[in-house]
């Protein structure tokens, strides 16, 4: 490093430089935002930014960020500064450029971006090092003289105390081209030895960088350019943003009241077609004087609304307001919000909340129509629907009703989900037709002497909403029987799954199960017998898959014929051991003792039953012959299981799918 000398001096507290530097700009794109509008405010028309797109600055190596030898340039054709300046001005933290100088630059008459004198030290919120090399003030014989000086954080975070106990200025190094000449003003940084950052790609800092500065001038450009070569350049533009139809709303005549005047706001807000790349992208942006200042998701309104969800996934809108910008603070340091409560941000909230209602009304019909289109055009219902039933519109009509209701509050996400479009198509394939019946039962209701046309038609809907729904039932069984079949031939089947099955589709085992078997007297019998066990026995106890879905259950209970069975289960090609039985037939012990001293209980279900099953026993022969001969003990193996079950339901299924006729699957050409 080169000699150091006095000529340039900083004056400011090490603590400062840690917050606001270091810790406030500690990403990429935000440093390069504080130095473009500086930029700006130098009156320069062109930016020119090189910097390694996409790459990280440095590395982690064994514990220590290893810088990887990237430079970032940023050299602008401003009126640059001279030595004086850059002491007077540049080095003087906390100086504000629009008490000490005119709020209008000199040249194009802009209104200065900066006013805290704080985003020189964005830099260091990223590198340890900052060269910069500035030609301004009166042109010489020989040019602009160059003022070249060097940062180092190191140097400005170690404090030295003179002997009074005072603590000394930090000097920057003199670069090696300070004194020279230049044939034009401008200033030039270069950013070395970094920490590990990552530097976006270029769409990334396009959209982030274009969000932070709401202003198109014929005389100001900022070019972005890819030091490694693999990227084009990109010439910075303003950042636009899709909205859904119908949601925009303009607010150019809509000032905000403040203590009885209005002060003026442009712009708009709405709803955005998609939900946000980044967070840059996230609510609403508040401009004043070219830049953006700060940015509001919901003008601080507080969690738990109604259509909270869409408004933080998809609120847009870029609003310009100059008089947030004054001399004094109404913006947040970091400028992701307004400080609300003060004497403009209190107004601004109360306007916001109203826009946003405004807003929100609008909304809801445009996303509702979104969330159709695409489910729509993800799952092709109408096609497959004309496909299956091409002359019944009614049936048509009322899966297509049944489907847009169910979909209507859907996000983007969701519907591009495959399983969910899949449980929709089939819940209104089962519920449409009943809304064909319901209307023709008005039409009954409606007509005094219950004419004969229309009562045959109600009992032609009532068949086919028989029809349909049996259709859904014949669907879910087809689904869990081909479950059974992969988790059975699957060496890598555990109990659990098994068991959640065996809960959720109880006529595997009993054929003749029904919704109805199930009641909520079988639910809090599971939970009173829980409670029970622990009191008894001093252990606690599962019971159920479905209301202990992260615990093993140690069985599962069910209902069949008004007896409560423990069902205990075994994974493919597991020989049951005496242990086993044994806390099995303890279970059974249990349940028996239950049932006998809890009347409740005992009026439902008056006795209990052990189900096993296993592919093979490894018992003795005591408990082999109690399996054998114990009415209340059964045994049934995975396969035997499988084989009855599709034994059992094959013509049902063949029937009922004959009935309905399938909703056709999408082929490979239409997918």
């Amino acid at each position: 490093m080169l000699k150091t000398s006095n000529k340039y001096t900083m004056k400011i507290s090490r603590l400062t430089i840690d917050k606001l530097g270091i810790q406030m700009y500690d990403r990429v794109s935000a440093v390069l935002a504080e130095l473009i509008a500086n930029a700006y405010d130098a009156d320069a028309q062109q930016v020119r930014i090189e910097l390694p797109f996409g790459q990280y600055l440095a590395r982690k190596v064994q514990g220590r960020v290893v810088d990887q030898g990237f430079e970032i340039f940023i050299e602008d054709d401003g009126f640059g500064m001279t030595a004086q300046e850059v002491n007077d001005y540049y080095l003087n933290v906390g100086y504000n450029r629009r008490t000490g100088r005119s709020e209008r630059t000199p040249k194009h008459k802009r209104r200065v971006m900066g006013r805290k004198g704080i985003g020189k030290l964005a830099p260091f919120g990223i590198c340890h090092e900052v060269e910069v090399i500035t030609a301004g003030g009166p042109h010489t014989p020989r040019g602009f003289v160059v003022s070249n000086l060097i940062l180092d954080l190191d140097d400005i975070l170690d404090e030295k105390i003179d002997a009074l106990g005072n603590v000394l200025p930090y000097h920057p190094t003199p670069g090696p081209r300070d004194g020279t000449f230049e044939d034009s003003t401008g200033t030039k940084l270069i950013l070395r030895r970094f920490d590990r950052k990552r530097v976006p790609t270029g769409e990334e800092l396009d959209r982030q960088l274009a969000a932070r500065f709401g202003l198109s001038q014929s005389n100001w450009g900022v070019r972005l350019e890819d030091s490694t070569g693999e990227e084009a350049p990109i010439d910075l533009g303003t950042l636009n943003v899709d909205t859904m139809p119908g949601t925009r709303i303009e607010v150019d005549d809509r000032p905000v009241k403040v203590d009885g005047q209005f002060l003026p706001v442009s712009g708009w807000v709405g709803y955005a077609k998609d939900p946000y790349k980044d967070e840059v992208m996230a609510g609403v942006r508040l401009y004043a004087r070219g830049k953006i200042v700060a940015q509001t998701r919901d003008f601080d309104i507080k969690t738990g609304f109604t259509g909270e969800f869409k408004m933080r996934s998809y609120l847009t809108g870029a609003i310009h307001a100059e008089w947030l910008d004054g001399d004094e603070d109404f913006i947040r340091t970091d400028r992701q919000d307004i400080i609300w409560n003060s004497d403009l941000g209190t107004p601004l909230r109360e306007w916001g909340r109203d826009l946003l209602k405004e807003l929100a009304a609008k909304a809801e019909a445009s996303t509702g129509q979104r969330a159709w289109d695409l489910f729509l055009e993800e799952s092709q219902l109408d096609e497959r629907l004309r496909a299956a039933h091409p002359t019944d519109r009614a049936i048509r009509d009322s899966v297509l009703r049944a489907a847009r209701s169910l979909v209507a509050r859907a996000d983007r996400d969701a519907i591009k989900n495959s399983n969910y479009r899949d449980r929709m198509v089939r819940l209104a394939y089962a519920i449409g037709p009943h809304t064909t019946l319901l209307t023709t039962l008005d039409e009954v209701a409606s007509q005094a002497d219950g004419a004969t046309d229309v009562i045959l038609d109600l009992f032609e809907r009532a068949r086919l909403v028989e029809m349909y729904s049996l259709g859904q039932v014949a669907q879910e069984r087809v689904e869990a029987v081909e479950q059974l079949r992969r988790l059975v031939s699957s060496p890598s089947t555990v109990e659990m799954q098994l068991q959640k099955l065996i809960e959720t589709a109880p006529w595997i085992l009993h054929p003749d199960w029904t919704p109805l078997s199930f009641n909520q007297s079988l639910a809090s019998t599971r939970t009173n017998f829980q409670s029970w066990y622990l009191a008894e026995y001093g252990e606690e106890i599962v019971t159920s898959t479905i209301a202990n879905p992260s615990k093993q259950p140690d069985f599962v209970m069910l209902n069949h014929e008004g007896r409560l069975e423990v069902i205990e289960i075994k994974r493919p090609q597991y020989s049951l051991t005496d242990l086993e039985f044994d806390r099995a037939f303890g279970y059974l012990t249990a349940v028996r003792k239950f049932i006998s001293e809890t009347t409740a209980v005992r009026e439902s279900f008056p006795t209990a039953q052990l189900t096993i099953i296993c592919d093979s026993l490894n018992v003795d022969a005591l408990r082999a012959n109690s399996i054998r001969t114990d009415p209340d003990i059964s045994q049934r193996t995975w396969h035997d299981l499988l084989e009855s079950t599709i034994r059992r339901h094959e013509d049902f299924l063949k029937v009922v799918g004959a009935m309905q006729g399938q909703l056709p699957e999408l082929s490979t050409e239409a997918e």
